[in-house]
Formats: C-alpha cells, sequence, structure tokens
C-alpha cells in the first residue's frame, strides 16, 4: 500500500448480474488522455452515477497521462470502466514494463490525487509478455460500499 492511500471503511466493488464494463483502446498519442476524459463522460453521464463525473474524469486524466509518458509510442493504453448501480471502478493499463523507471514528481502527482479523491485505489500485476502493471480506482456514491 502506498503511504498516500488510507484505509478506506468501505467494501471492494463487487461485480454483480447489474455490473457493466465498458472498454476503450486508445493509441498511446498525446491525445489520449482526451480520449479517455471524453469517454468517462459519455459512459457516466447515462447512469446515475454522475454525481462522481467530475472526480473520476480528473483521475482518468491522470492515470492515462503517466501511462502516456511512460510507455513506447507504438503501444496502446487500454481504459476499463466497470459501473455498478452505486459505484465504478476505473482501470488503466499500458504496456511499459513494470520495472520502467518513473522520473521523479511524474507518478507522485497522480499518486496524491489518488490518495486523496478515490475512494480504493492501487496496481495489479498484469501477467502479458511485458509484465507491466494496471492503475486502477474506485468511486462510490455517497454511502455505498460502507463497512
Amino acid at each position: 500500500m502506498h503511504p498516500f492511500t488510507a484505509t478506506v471503511a468501505r467494501k471492494p466493488i463487487r461485480i454483480s448480474a447489474g455490473a457493466r464494463p465498458y472498454l476503450l483502446t486508445a493509441p498511446n498519442q498525446p491525445t489520449a488522455p482526451k480520449a479517455a476524459r471524453d469517454f468517462v463522460r459519455a459512459v457516466l453521464s447515462r447512469t446515475n452515477l454522475s454525481p462522481l463525473l467530475d472526480t473520476a474524469i480528473l483521475l482518468t486524466s491522470e492515470a492515462v497521462t503517466h501511462s502516456h509518458l511512460r510507455a513506447p509510442e507504438s503501444t496502446d493504453i487500454l481504459l476499463r470502466i466497470l459501473t455498478t448501480d452505486d459505484a465504478l471502478r476505473i482501470s488503466v493499463h499500458d504496456e511499459a514494463p513494470a520495472d520502467v523507471p518513473v522520473p521523479a514528481g511524474e507518478l507522485g502527482h497522480c499518486l496524491l490525487l489518488l490518495g486523496h479523491l478515490a475512494d480504493r485505489w492501487g496496481t495489479t500485476p498484469f501477467e502479458g509478455p511485458a509484465r507491466s502493471t494496471s492503475l486502477w480506482f474506485e468511486l462510490y456514491a455517497d454511502g455505498a460500499g460502507s463497512a
């Protein structure tokens, strides 16, 4: 767990019959963060999760920008949104190897925002050929996911 991550008293999102996945694959170009923001806006505006929209867009933009800056130009960035009636999980994956050094301060801003604004967040190993990781975060509507 990262030092900026506080222990939360919320249960993780549980995948249920009502969960909806949405996927976007974007080329690793300077326009990737905007494409991701537009995608999140389009998905959430059709749900009852629209109160989470501004926070979801900000955190998605930071995570995709981080991926864009560290991943090779020849790769794609994958954005996955999972929505339930009262929560969402957004995952950002790129094909940069997990051991690629990140310049000082580049990830710090992203992690700082995640630590302060996300209800839960973390990284998950991706067992693809590059041995990379996915950065994910969860946001809950008021009162959702309480322990």
